[in-house]
């Protein structure tokens, strides 16, 4: 397998298992020790990032090319740890990186964006039809002028191992950020937790980044008074193999890549009891019948590539789907089961008005419910600073929402590199000349730049897809999300949107190029 090369920090090359490992950089004076620290003398910064997810490490890659900014990244995972639903089969997610943050991420990191376009495959379309064939809407994004740049599809698992490596050494791992204090001075000092259990204090930051999801402690400490809401939406997903759902292999007239490439969106607008057993304790289930099998449940499936790290690991599918739970309660326990899934994804037209894409689904989900990996709908307020601004929130710790149109790690990428544009441009005029009050002046006014151009437009992103995520009818809820696209649009001539699927083509507020 080919070697991997990214420009400093850091190199990737693969082993003979197909694993990435950092190598040495081929520049002659490497600007970073190991842990993130300049070479070139005092740093005129030191930064923290919490969190080696999309956010924390795509803004640590960027920051650590700065010349004197000290830069390290505190993960509480293992270098080589893999989470358990990350891993196929069966269990495991699959990604879609939407073209908003391709072209974001294209013009802050080209060379990060080509490697990652180098392990997925392309997302150029979005099909929704109903599990009897009816077609509601198909486009293609760059065709139809809903963006200016394809998106990609890639192996979670993959995309993480392959931002994290280019990251190179400032990612401190096993480690997590358990305290901070913002002095008065504006340096933050940080309480570290360690894999032994032990504790440590490193001292004198210039900045903390929040990127560890949406669980986050740094967010918890700096915002205690926001809550998390829950919604009337369960989220579902697994990977399985590209395959039948017997395991065969597809057959020649599906073509090479079997019945599903590009996003298919499958919804059943015909629910129907009556396909139930008489005997079947899902009758006297309120919670079944009353609010599952009101809604629309629905699936959305694409092909994803073999995994570029792991030779084991082949093409797989992603599945993903809603529906309907009570407003704020968990998700109904009978609704998990296989009985469920299969009502659920048959029409009132019974078998014989189903298409294959939609035998595929009900088989697939009914053979594996108990495989299947859920979450509620939460909803967590955009915020992306404390009000000290020395606390800058990322991703999922600023925002997360609905993941109705794929706009979780999209996002995220988008936010790390409007934050590395932001705080590059506000440290390349600082020498270690400059006192530390301009510093941290300087460092403040870019987290405030940051919330200035991302609040208003991933607030709209957070709304829209909690709209599409309401699983009604499918009429109401596509008409419902063009509406408000074309309102908000209207009101704000200065952002470039284009949301009912790929919710957006480049950077928002202002800028449509990075500075």
């Amino acid at each position: 397998m080919a070697a991997l090369q990214f420009d400093a920090p850091t190199e990737l090359a693969v082993d003979g298992e197909g694993n990435m490992m950092e190598a040495c950089s081929s520049s002659d004076d490497d600007s970073l020790s190991s842990d993130g620290a300049a070479a070139f003398g005092p740093p005129i910064a030191r930064i923290a990032i919490a969190g080696a997810g999309f956010s924390g490490a795509i803004l640590a890659r960027q920051l650590s090319m700065e010349p004197n900014v000290e830069v390290i990244c505190f993960e509480k995972s293992a270098q080589n740890a893999v989470r358990k639903h990350w891993t196929q089969p069966v269990t495991g997610a699959g990604l879609n990186i939407n073209p908003n943050a391709m072209a974001t991420l294209t013009q802050q990191d080209p060379e990060l964006a080509r490697q990652l376009r180098g392990i997925g495959l392309p997302r150029e379309s979005v099909r929704a039809s109903t599990l009897t064939g009816r077609q509601i809407y198909e486009q293609d994004m760059v065709k139809e002028g809903l963006a200016d740049t394809h998106g990609c599809r890639v192996r979670w698992d993959d995309a993480n191992t392959l931002i994290r490596s280019a990251a190179g050494g400032c990612i401190r791992w096993e480690t997590t950020v358990d305290d901070h204090v913002v002095n008065e001075d504006g340096t933050i000092d940080i309480t570290l937790g360690h894999a032994d259990g032990s504790s440590s204090i490193e001292r004198g930051f210039d900045l903390l980044v929040a990127g560890e999801g949406r669980y986050s402690g740094v967010r918890a400490r700096a915002t205690p008074n926001l809550e998390t809401t829950f919604g009337n939406v369960c989220n579902f997903r697994i990977l399985v193999p590209n395959a039948q759902p017997d395991g065969s292999q597809w057959p020649a007239e599906y073509g090479e890549a079997g019945l599903f490439d590009d996003l298919q969106l499958i919804y059943n607008d015909t629910p129907s009891m009556e396909n139930l057993a008489t005997d079947s304790k899902l009758r006297g289930d309120r919670e079944f019948e009353s609010c599952v099998m009101r809604s629309t449940p629905r699936v959305g499936i694409m092909r994803i590539p073999k995994s570029t790290f792991k030779s084991e690991v082949g093409e797989s599918l992603y599945i993903f789907g809603n529906f309907a739970i009570p407003d704020g309660g968990d998700v109904p326990a009978g609704s998990k089961t296989a009985e469920a899934m299969h009502c659920m994804f048959t029409p009132a037209g019974g078998e014989d008005a189903m298409t294959p894409e939609g035998r595929f689904i009900r088989e697939t989900l009914s053979t594996n419910a108990t495989d299947l990996h859920w979450s509620r709908f939460q909803d967590i307020s955009v915020q992306y600073s404390d009000e000290s601004r020395g606390v800058l929130m990322l991703g999922d710790a600023c925002h997360a929402f609905c993941p109705s149109l794929g706009q979780g790690a999209t996002t995220s990428i988008e936010d790390a590199c409007v934050a590395a544009s932001e705080l590059q441009a506000a440290l390349r005029g600082k020498t270690t000349t400059d006192s530390h009050e301009c510093v941290v002046a300087a460092l403040k006014e870019a987290v405030g730049n940051i919330s200035k151009r991302q609040s208003d437009r991933v607030s709209f992103i957070r709304d829209i897809s909690t709209e599409v995520g309401n699983t009604t009818t499918t009429t109401n809820t596509i008409t419902s999300a063009i509406a408000r696209t074309t309102r908000w649009t209207r009101n704000r001539p200065h952002v470039p949107l284009s949301l009912v699927d790929s919710c957006c083509s480049r950077l928002g507020g202002s800028p449509s190029e990075v500075p």
